[in-house]
């Protein structure tokens, strides 16, 4: 009996890790802001860390092999958008704090669920390669 949950390739491994890095980018994002106001409801600053928490819980939840590619697409973007902000990069380079660490902690994690996601997928379509018979020439 085999549980569905693992296969032979180890492509739930890939997405659940992908689903960790998504769960720390928003720690980076969130925790910043609610350590400098000392709680957790008054911290809060925009939709980025709802955003990767909702596409974490798709990702665990859908079953589909492609679905690892929309957190892959989200983090490519936010990335990409977080390097190109000036405000962001002075938090990456700025004085070392809770802003510099959840800045940093936010992007190696976006990067990580590039590098997951991709694998995650990789690892599936290999696996749905057919194997030829033996004697089928």
């Amino acid at each position: 009996m085999t549980d569905e949950c693992t296969n032979s390739t180890g492509q739930r491994t890939w997405v659940v890790a992908t689903c960790g890095a998504l769960v720390l980018a928003a720690v980076g994002d969130a925790g910043p802001e609610i350590v400098e106001s000392r709680g957790l409801l008054a911290g809060h600053d925009g939709p980025g860390p709802l955003i990767y928490l909702g596409v974490a819980v798709l990702l665990a939840a859908v079953r589909w092999r492609f679905v690892p590619l929309v957190a892959v697409a989200m983090s490519v973007l936010f990335l990409v958008g977080g390097f190109a902000d000036a405000a962001f990069r002075s938090r990456l380079t700025g004085p070392v704090g809770a802003g510099f660490a959840g800045g940093w902690l936010q992007m190696l994690s976006f990067g990580a669920a590039i590098v997951c996601g991709t694998a995650a997928v990789r690892r599936q379509t290999t696996r749905r390669r057919p194997q030829p018979v033996r004697g089928d020439w």
